[in-house]
């Protein structure tokens, strides 16, 4: 203290001061020693200056002029300043402890502060890389869970720089997180591209079908690469199948476009659909010359059950529905669909010039085409008077008069145009009370020689005409067990089973061994059959045959067979609503050469 206080003193002594004025010292401790200060107010200045800086600062000459007024002209300090000084001094005394006292480090605190702003900075970082998109992003490159869109950016990221595998393992990662409630579509058709650059076409396709199918029909993106890779792997009628479905659900007439130029154009029919009044020959064909498939079945499907185009079709009277289709390979063009009515007209109905009514003598009738049709050549009346109705097997008006049989007859006719139109039908009754008079129908109680059909037994038969030559098993039409036949040298014999029973089922004779029915046949001429049962008179048709009658459902008819013979054919009902049928065959030559009489089940 005392060097401290000489050095002091020395110092006062050069700043023109007297010893007197040295004031007591503040000490101040450093680590690389200790500074004693002088109180008087005029010195705290170069304190703080110190105490900030380090350095003692040489007071300039204001404030040693200041200090010199500080003291009497003797040099000795008034008490009044001596009491203040100490004052200030005091007063400084405790500024300087706080100060010294919030200057002294404290570890604890700095350790405590440092922990702290670590748990912050960790905080922080939690709360960066799992709130922010940037965070996730950062845990979804370092391979830490994260949510599915940082994976989608990711993927895309790799996908940029060319690393096409991880980019598909990003996206499956975040398709995987993503679920089925929420579709990620620009994600999923990076992915489904991605498949497509290392040749997963079918994962591709997986994923353009749920896209366009499932998520969103009415987008473009899907069907468009979809409708690329059918066209690219030559399945181009699925690929034109995709574009009409994507045409109907986008709207997008590039779809339309992109079908039209794809497919082969619809064919083309020379005939118009429409209502025509005639028969019509409809021709097909394809614009590029492809083949063409047509139907007329409302279910079937083209081309597989349609039918090559070939010939021109036919269409006669009716409602036609045509369906076709051009083919070129695999590609089938739309469908042509085309409506035809052909409806003819038809005649009226003709006139008969003969009223019905009785007359006491033969009569002769006459027929007329309607007047709407009176002059057209080519209506053709067509007329019965053995009860049948009219066909085209019927006999042709010629314009003559046609001759009325005795008793009661009744004419039909109808006329038929040149489209084969035929009017509704006339039907007149008369009644003719003069002779002849026709004769019986054909009936069960008519036998040959006795034997009835459908009764006479096997042995019944045995007894009369004896054992035959030699028989078979035979299968008869109507009978399900078969039948048994029997040769002979006049013919032949056919019994059926019945209960283990043999019954005459048929008998067929060529000799005077049997006599037919009603004192007929064999060597018999027409004339001589027709003359015994029914015969209305009615004149062979333009075939050639005629027919006899036909009431009640018991017929008679004669038919020329192509050989040049003719048979004449009878056919009556029995009681349970089965019929016998009684044939004669007449030679070229006009004779009786074979009898047939059969039960018909």
């Amino acid at each position: 203290m005392s060097i401290r206080q000489g050095r002091r003193a020395r110092e006062a002594y050069e700043k023109g001061l007297p010893p007197t004025a040295s004031a007591p010292k503040n000490v101040q401790s450093y680590a690389w020693g200790s500074v004693a200060w002088d109180t008087p107010e005029d010195e705290i200045p170069l304190y703080n200056d110190f105490r900030s800086t380090g350095q003692m600062n040489t007071p300039d000459e204001k404030s040693v002029e200041r200090r010199r007024n500080t003291y009497n002209v003797y040099g000795e300090v008034s008490e009044r300043d001596m009491e203040r000084s100490r004052a200030d001094m005091r007063q400084k005394r405790r500024s300087d402890r706080y100060s010294y006292t919030k200057k002294t480090m404290n570890w604890t605190w700095f350790w405590i502060w440092i922990a702290i702003l670590v748990i912050i900075s960790i905080a922080g970082t939690f709360v960066f890389l799992r709130r922010t998109d940037q965070g996730q992003k950062i845990l979804a490159s370092m391979g830490r869970d994260a949510v599915s869109s940082a994976y989608w950016e990711i993927g895309q990221d790799r996908m940029d720089t060319g690393d096409i595998d991880g980019a598909i393992k990003d996206f499956e990662l975040a398709r995987e997180k993503d679920g089925d409630e929420e579709v990620n579509i620009t994600g999923l058709l990076l992915l489904a591209s991605c498949y497509e650059s290392i040749g997963r076409t079918e994962d591709a396709e997986e994923i353009y079908v749920y896209l366009y199918t499932d998520v969103v029909p009415s987008a473009s993106d899907a069907y468009t690469n979809e409708i690329r890779i059918l066209l690219a792997t030559d399945r181009g009628p699925e690929a034109a199948l995709l574009m009409q479905t994507a045409y109907e659900k986008t709207g997008n007439n590039a779809f339309f476009q992109q079908r039209r130029d794809l497919l082969p154009s619809a064919p083309e029919t020379d005939v118009y659909a429409g209502l025509y009044p005639e028969k019509k020959y409809v021709t097909l064909t394809s614009p590029e010359g492809y083949d063409v498939y047509y139907t007329f079945s409302a279910d079937a499907e083209l081309p597989e059950e349609g039918q090559l185009f070939t010939e021109p079709i036919f269409l006669d009277e009716g409602i036609w529905t045509l369906r076709a289709v051009s083919v070129n390979e695999k590609l089938v063009s739309d469908q042509l669909t085309v409506a035809y009515r052909i409806i003819m007209p038809s005649p009226t109905t003709p006139y008969a010039s003969l009223a019905p009514a009785t007359y006491k003598q033969r009569q002769k009738v006459r027929l007329r085409p309607a007047i709407d049709v009176y002059e057209d050549p080519d209506v053709t009346i067509y007329y019965t008077i053995d009860g049948s109705i009219p066909d085209a097997d019927s006999p042709i008006y010629d314009g003559e008069g046609i001759l009325l049989p005795g008793g009661y007859s009744t004419l039909h006719a109808v006329a038929v145009n040149g489209y084969g139109k035929a009017s509704n039908m006339l039907e007149v009754q008369y009644k003719i009370e003069a002779k002849p008079w026709p004769q019986a129908s054909y009936s069960t109680d008519d036998t040959a020689s006795g034997m009835k059909l459908n009764a006479t037994t096997w042995n019944d038969f045995l007894g009369k005409y004896g054992e035959s030559d030699r028989y078979e098993d035979v299968l008869v039409s109507g009978f399900e067990e078969a039948c048994q036949k029997r040769y002979y040298s006049w013919g032949y014999a056919i019994f059926r089973r019945n209960a283990g029973i043999l019954i005459l089922q048929e008998l067929y004779f060529t000799d005077t061994t049997f006599s037919a029915p009603r004192g007929t046949g064999i060597g018999d001429t027409e004339n001589d059959v027709v003359s015994k049962y029914r015969d209305m008179g009615q004149v062979a048709s333009a075939s050639g045959n005629r027919g006899l009658y036909d009431k009640d459902g018991n017929k008679g008819k004669i038919l020329k067979n192509a050989d040049g013979t003719k048979t004449i054919r009878y056919t009556a009902l029995t009681a349970d609503s089965h019929k016998w049928q009684l044939e004669y065959t007449i030679s070229e030559s006009g004779q009786v050469i074979a009898v047939d009489q059969k039960y018909i089940q």
